[in-house]
């Protein structure tokens, strides 16, 4: 379910907070029980198959919270194999519309995480889909970025992406055709590169921006280039690096993976892997993603920034306007839709040596992506829509649409720290769903 979740999420996965590992085991206990309560019983050899599947799919979550770095140890990964294993069998019966709902979901959550690796990208597809294909998930659609429900939008826009690193290009573009003939949901995609949770036609659509053409980066190079500012800027980083500021982020479905490591992470030691058997240092304990959140979109968070004091001034509006023009605001109405797509808006970004951010979409076209280099721009590379970019430098931006399938390859020597922050896309008129005309 935390998977499931998690794939609504906007590109940037927001860390886990504290306790959401346990919050996300229980949530699996509960679909647990959910599936064997439903009437009529299950004969014992198919329950039988579903427990051992569940069973070592909450091992899996044991070991991965556990680990605390955001990678999937050898015991995490065989752990994942092992249910896939018994609930691929148990998929090959007919269990009534809700248990193969639920089976169906369990197995994508399987094989999102696994799903890291490229030979296991066909699965993570065939699986989104087809869950997207149920009758309960076919009718949990998203029609803006407000919508409560998002399933058939999720799956397919997950599928895609997954069919696209299998190397499928039919089975994507049929995927695509398919999700364009759903009469409500925000899935009437143009392109194969393009398929975020909601998509609105109309809008200028084009992978890169330039940079200098918003006035928030404008401000933030002119000011990295004054010795004095920069000074201020980069003493702050490092007083917030010194005491541990930045939280990991933990999500397994985040799409993290290893840079030269041919799309996906490293394989590791696939032997011992018993549940609950320490895999030391291969899994490691210093997280390859982690961030600092400054900015919901309502709301600054005022004891992250007053450690960054040079970096909120620089973040403000002119005169007494709280935040830059060029920064996407949430609306006041929270039934409204949100175009920033996510409760994350300003944060600060880390991402170590040797990791790699994996293909995949964002939530909406309707919003920009800014990254301004702080520290750590060599060797790291971005693709969007099949287009490659480095940063320039520190004291550089760039600014692309996230909509737009993109990945991340870190293959320099220090630690990647960014300014993040999601803008209003030019061609609104605000964060409202009015286009220029």
């Amino acid at each position: 379910m935390l998977i499931r979740l998690a794939l609504l999420a906007s590109a940037l996965t927001p860390p886990l907070p504290p306790g959401a590992g346990s919050e996300a085991e229980a949530a699996a206990r509960r679909e647990d029980q959910e599936f064997e309560a439903v009437q009529p019983p299950m004969p014992e050899h198919l329950l039988a198959l579903w427990r051992a599947g569940s069973g070592a799919y909450a091992c899996f979550q044991r070991e991965f919270h556990s680990a605390g770095a955001g990678a999937l140890t050898p015991s995490a990964r065989a752990a994942l194999k092992e249910a896939a294993a018994h609930l691929e069998q148990l998929a090959g019966f007919t269990l009534g519309e809700r248990r193969e709902f639920i089976l169906y979901g369990r197995l994508q959550d399987v094989f999102v995480p696994l799903a890291r690796e490229l030979e296991h990208c066909a699965d993570a597809a065939s699986w989104s889909l087809q869950r997207a294909l149920h009758p309960l998930g076919t009718n949990s659609y998203a029609v803006d970025e407000a919508s409560k429900t998002s399933l058939w939008n999720a799956g397919v826009s997950a599928a895609i992406g997954f069919y696209r690193r299998a190397g499928d290009q039919h089975r994507a573009q049929a995927t695509l055709e398919l999700a364009r003939k759903h009469p409500h949901a925000a899935t009437h995609y143009e392109r194969l590169d393009q398929t975020p949770l909601v998509f609105f036609p109309g809008l200028e659509a084009r992978p890169w921006w330039e940079p200098r053409s918003f006035s928030l980066v404008r401000k933030l190079e002119s000011a990295f280039a004054d010795p004095g500012s920069r000074a201020a800027l980069l003493a702050e980083l490092d007083a917030v690096i010194a005491r541990g500021g930045l939280a990991p982020i933990l999500s397994p479905a985040a799409p993290l993976g290893e840079a030269g490591a041919g799309g996906g992470e490293a394989a590791g030691n696939e032997s011992g892997g018993t549940c609950g058997a320490a895999d030391g240092a291969a899994g490691g304990t210093t997280p390859a993603w982690s961030e600092l959140p400054l900015f919901d979109g309502r709301v600054w968070d005022e004891g992250a920034c007053a450690a960054l004091p040079t970096l909120r001034a620089l973040l403000r509006g002119r005169g007494s306007e709280p935040v830059d023009e060029c920064i996407c605001t949430a609306p006041v109405d929270a039934a409204s839709p949100n175009l920033c797509g996510t409760n994350i808006v300003v944060t600060l970004l880390r991402l170590a040596p040797g990791a790699a951010v994996l293909p995949h979409c964002g939530i909406t076209n309707r919003r920009l992506t800014m990254q301004f280099a702080l520290r750590g721009a060599e060797g790291v590379e971005f693709t969007v829509g099949g287009e490659p970019r480095g940063y320039g430098g520190d004291g550089k931006a760039i600014v692309f649409d996230d909509s737009f399938e993109h990945m991340v390859s870190h293959r320099g020597s220090q630690d990647r720290y960014v300014l993040y922050a999601v803008l209003k896309h030019p061609g609104l008129t605000s964060s409202v769903e009015t286009l220029k005309s």
